[in-house]
């Protein structure tokens, strides 16, 4: 099963937001967005900080 963020893509423009946003949001670091952004998997505990920051 292949992984795939667009979802997450698509709420980031509806929302204004740049992918760096969300790493300052989240506290997350550039390599987990980069992960993302090769639709590589990332852990459930970064994709929750994500989803806090977002609401």
């Amino acid at each position: 099963m292949a992984l795939n963020y667009k979802p997450l893509w698509i709420q980031l423009a509806k929302k204004g937001l740049k992918k760096t946003d969300v790493i300052a949001m989240a506290g997350i670091t550039t390599n987990v967005m980069a992960q993302m952004g090769k639709d590589k998997p990332i852990t459930f505990k970064k994709l929750e900080r994500i989803c806090k920051a977002l609401s």
